[in-house]
C-alpha cells in the first residue's frame, strides 16, 4: 500500500507537513541533509506517490519545463535533452519539447504557447546573438537558462561549450600536421557557435603567421547538406584547400562525402575535422576527428542552474563555459607532398 505522509512523518520522527515539504522542494523548509536523506529514502521504499494536482495548486507551480531546440532531427539536441530530462525527473520535474527548425518566430510562437500552458521555466537551445524574444523573458523576470547558444555579451544564465578554444585546437592540430591552406566551413555568424568558432579559426590563423583567405572562410550550415555544399565550392577553387575545419560533425560528413565524390582520399587528399563528436563521427569512413563535447552533462547543467531559480537558491553569477576536448581519428593526416594524387594540395603553403 503507498504510504502517507501520517506515516512516512512517523518512521522519519517529524511532522507530516515537514514531509510534505521535502518532497515537494519547499525552498523555506530547512531541514538538515540527513533528515532530508532520510525522507527521500523512506518515500521511495515505501512507494509514496505524492498528489501532483494539489502539489501544484499549494505551490502555485505545474513542475513542468519547457525545452526548445532548433532541429529535432539533429542527434547533438536528442543527446543534450537527455541530460535535460534526467536532471528535472530527479526533482520530479516533467518536460515539454518544442521545436523551431531555427526559425525566430517559430521560436517566439513556442515560447507562447509554452507559458501559455503554465510551464515553470524554459531552457532554450535557439538563442542568436541579438534575440528580442529572449530580451523579452528577461525583461519580465520569467526563468530560463541558455545551452550551447548565447545571446551577446555572454549571460549568466547560460551553459556553453567552449567554441572558441575549441576552434583554436583544431586549427593547431591540422598546421601540427603541416597544412598551411586550411578552409572552414562555418556556422551562419548570428548564431553564437557560428561566430565563436569563426574567430576561433580566425585568430589561430594569424596567430601562427598565416593568412586568412576569404575564399576559403565559407558559410554552409549546420546540416550535412550545407557541409557538402561549401566543400564541393572549396574544391573548385584553383587551389583548394588541403584541410577543412567544418563548424560540426553533420557540416563535416557533408565534407567527407563531396570529397570522396571528386574522386579524393581522406586524409591522404585531405583532412577534414569537425566539432562535437556525435555517434556519426565514429560511424562515417573514415572516423572523423572532432571537437568532444559533453552532450549530456551540459544538459544536466542547465537543468541544474534552472533549478536553483525555480527552487530560490543561490542563482550562480557567471556562465559555465564548459570545456572541450581535440580526438583525432583517421580524417586528419599529415598535408599532402608534391606529386600526390590532389596536385593542388603539393605542399604546404
Amino acid at each position: 500500500m503507498t504510504a502517507t505522509l501520517k506515516e512516512l512523518g512517523r518512521l522519519a520522527g517529524v511532522h507530516p507537513s515537514t514531509v510534505a515539504r521535502v518532497l515537494n522542494d519547499d525552498p523555506h523548509q530547512r531541514v538538515s541533509n540527513e533528515v532530508r536523506q532520510r525522507i527521500v529514502q523512506l518515500a521511495r521504499e515505501r512507494g509514496y506517490q505524492p498528489n501532483h494536482i494539489a502539489r501544484s495548486l499549494r505551490t502555485k507551480r505545474s513542475y513542468v519545463v519547457g525545452t526548445i531546440i532548433p532541429d529535432i532531427s539533429n542527434p547533438f539536441f536528442a543527446m543534450l535533452f537527455r541530460g535535460i530530462e534526467d536532471a528535472l525527473a530527479q526533482r520530479d520535474y516533467s518536460v515539454i519539447l518544442a521545436n523551431t527548425d531555427d526559425e525566430p518566430q517559430r521560436e517566439l510562437r513556442n515560447i507562447a504557447m509554452l507559458r501559455g500552458r503554465q510551464v515553470d521555466g524554459l531552457i532554450l537551445a535557439t538563442a542568436r546573438r541579438d534575440d528580442s524574444a529572449i530580451e523579452g523573458l528577461a525583461d519580465v523576470g520569467f526563468p530560463f537558462v541558455l545551452v550551447n547558444r548565447h545571446t551577446d555579451p555572454l549571460p549568466a544564465h547560460a551553459v556553453v561549450p567552449d567554441d572558441y578554444a575549441g576552434a583554436i585546437a583544431a586549427i593547431e592540430h591540422l598546421i601540427a600536421l603541416g597544412h598551411r591552406r586550411i578552409a572552414h566551413i562555418a556556422g551562419s555568424d548570428a548564431m553564437s557557435t557560428g561566430h565563436m568558432r569563426r574567430s576561433g579559426y580566425r585568430d589561430a590563423m594569424r596567430q601562427h603567421h598565416l593568412p586568412v583567405d576569404p575564399e576559403l572562410l565559407v558559410e554552409g550550415s549546420y546540416r550535412e547538406s550545407g557541409g557538402y555544399d561549401a566543400m564541393a565550392g572549396l574544391l573548385a577553387l584553383p587551389d583548394p584547400p588541403s584541410a577543412v575545419f567544418a563548424v560540426n560533425d553533420l557540416a563535416a560528413a557533408g565534407a567527407l562525402r563531396a570529397a570522396r565524390e571528386a574522386g579524393l582520399e581522406v586524409p591522404r587528399d585531405l583532412s577534414i575535422v569537425g566539432f562535437n563528436d556525435l555517434p556519426t563521427a565514429v560511424q562515417v569512413t573514415p572516423p572523423l576527428t572532432t571537437l568532444r563535447v559533453a552532450l549530456r552533462e551540459m544538459g544536466v547543467a542547465a537543468a541544474q542552474r534552472l533549478l536553483l531559480q525555480l527552487l530560490g537558491e543561490e542563482v550562480r553569477a557567471e556562465p559555465l563555459v564548459m570545456p572541450v576536448t581535440l580526438i583525432a581519428r583517421e580524417s586528419t593526416g599529415p598535408v599532402p607532398e608534391r606529386g600526390s594524387s590532389s596536385g593542388s594540395h603539393a605542399e604546404p603553403r
